[in-house]
C-alpha cells in the first residue's frame, strides 16, 4: 500500500503526527488523540513554503511538548519548481535527519518528518554543462517561463520541529538586526563552521548541492541580456551609472566567484538571511531554515548575512563585523591564514547582486509592504560593492 505523507496542514493526522514523532524518538509513550492546525502570527507562507503551528492534545504521553511546528513546500508552483532543482525539501529534512545532533549551537529539535524519496528532478553536472552552452537565444527563451523546465514533481514533504516562538523575536529584511545582534550571529556561524572544518564526512554527502548555481554562464546571458534592463526600469530612481558598473563587473566575475565559493571547506547554512534566524530574549541566536545547506566556502555566509542586512546608512560597520567572525573562527581553533576570507565576502557579493537581478525575471513572492526581497537586498548589496572595506 502506498505510505502516507501530509502533502499540507490540512493532511495532518492524529494518526501520523503520532507514528512520526514516535519514530523519531520524539514521543515515547503515548499518542497524539487531537490536534489543531494554527497559522503563525508572524506570517508562515514564504518563498519556500508554510510553516504552521500544531497543537497537540495528548494521551499518555508524559512530558512531551504541546505544540510543534510544521513545515510544508510552497503552493507557488514556480518557486517550488525551482526549489525542487536543489532538491531544498528533501535536503532540509536529510540535514535535520543527520547533522542537527552534531550542532554546536541552538537550533530547532528534530521531532519527525516523511518525504517521498522517489520523483526528484534534478539539474546534474552533464545537464548544467549543455544548458550552460546552449546560444544566448535559447537560455533567454527557456527562462521567460521557468515553469516549463523546472516542473513541480509530486513528491510530498513534511517536516516536524520543536516550537520555538516563545520569548524569541524575528527581524525580517524590513527591519534588520541591530550590528551588536549581527555580530552575535556571526559568533553562532563561527562556531558551526569550526566544528565542522574539513570534515570528511561532509564529501559527497546529498545533503549539499553548488552554492549558487550550477549555471553561472546562464546567469550571466539573462542577467546582462534581460535582468539589467528590467532592473533600470524597477529601479530608475535610485540605480546610478556606478551600480550598474559594479552589477556588470559581478556578471563577468561570476563564474570565478562561484567556484571560490564553492570551496569545500565546511558546512555552511547557505541562506542565514535574518528572516531564517530567531533572537531569544535570553540572547540566544537559533539558526532556522537548512533547506540549502552547504559544504563550501564559510565566506558565503559571512557575505550573505551582512548584505542582506547592512543597508548604506550602516555600511560603515562591515569592516568591524567581518573581523569579529575572523576572531571567532580563530578562537574557535580555525587558522585562517591563507583562508582569503575577505575575498570570498566580496565573492559572495557579486554572486547575490547577479542572483538577486536574476530574480526580478523569475521569481514571485516574498512580498515586504510591496516591495519584493530583491528591492530591499540590492541596493544594501550595491552599498557594500561599492563601499571600501
Amino acid at each position: 500500500m502506498p505510505v502516507f505523507i501530509p502533502a499540507s496542514p490540512e493532511d495532518l493526522t492524529p494518526e501520523w503526527l503520532t507514528a512520526t514523532m514516535r519514530a523519531a524518538g520524539a514521543l515515547p509513550a503515548g499518542r497524539v488523540r487531537r490536534h489543531e492546525v494554527v497559522s503563525l502570527t508572524d506570517g508562515g507562507t514564504g518563498f519556500t513554503g508554510e510553516t504552521v503551528r500544531v497543537r497537540l492534545e495528548l494521551e499518555g504521553a508524559g512530558p512531551v511538548a504541546s505544540t510543534v511546528i510544521a513545515k510544508f513546500p510552497t503552493g507557488d508552483r514556480q518557486n517550488r519548481g525551482m526549489l525542487e532543482q536543489f532538491d531544498a525539501y528533501a535536503r532540509e529534512i536529510r540535514f535535520y535527519r543527520e547533522f542537527s545532533h552534531r550542532m554546536p549551537c541552538p537550533i530547532p529539535t528534530y521531532l519527525g518528518a516523511a518525504f517521498d524519496e522517489k520523483g526528484a528532478r534534478r539539474t546534474g553536472p552533464r545537464m548544467s554543462r549543455l544548458i550552460d552552452g546552449l546560444p544566448d537565444r535559447i537560455q533567454l527563451a527557456i527562462t521567460r517561463d521557468v515553469t516549463k523546465f523546472m516542473r513541480v514533481t509530486k513528491r510530498r514533504y513534511a517536516l516536524l520541529l520543536e516550537d520555538l516562538g516563545a520569548d524569541t523575536t524575528v527581524h525580517d529584511m524590513a527591519a534588520p538586526p541591530s550590528d551588536d545582534q549581527l555580530g552575535a550571529v556571526l559568533d553562532v556561524l563561527a562556531a558551526v563552521h569550526a566544528a565542522f572544518w574539513l570534515d570528511a564526512s561532509l564529501e559527497g554527502n546529498p545533503v549539499f548541492r553548488p552554492i549558487v548555481t550550477t549555471t553561472p554562464g546562464l546567469y550571466q546571458t539573462v542577467g546582462r541580456k534581460r535582468c539589467l534592463a528590467l532592473a533600470r526600469e524597477r529601479w530608475s530612481d535610485w540605480l546610478t551609472d556606478h551600480h550598474v558598473d559594479l552589477i556588470n563587473d559581478a556578471i563577468d566575475r561570476l563564474p570565478a566567484d562561484v567556484a571560490a565559493i564553492n570551496e569545500k571547506l565546511t558546512l555552511i547554512h547557505g541562506d542565514p538571511r535574518s528572516d531564517n534566524i530567531l533572537f531569544g530574549d535570553d540572547g540566544r541566536v537559533v539558526l532556522l531554515d537548512w533547506a540549502l545547506a552547504g559544504h563550501a566556502h564559510p565566506g558565503f555566509d559571512v557575505g550573505y548575512l551582512l548584505s542582506s542586512c547592512i543597508d548604506q546608512g550602516r555600511v560603515g560597520a562591515l569592516d568591524g563585523l567581518v573581523s569579529r567572525y575572523e576572531a571567532a573562527l580563530v578562537a574557535n581553533g580555525v587558522d585562517i591564514a591563507g583562508l582569503g576570507l575577505r575575498s570570498v565576502v566580496a565573492a559572495s557579493y557579486r554572486s547575490l547582486a547577479v542572483q538577486q537581478l536574476m530574480s526580478i525575471a523569475v521569481l514571485h513572492g516574498d512580498g515586504y509592504d510591496g516591495d519584493a526581497i530583491f528591492d530591499l537586498w540590492v541596493p544594501r548589496i550595491l552599498a557594500g560593492l561599492a563601499y571600501d572595506w
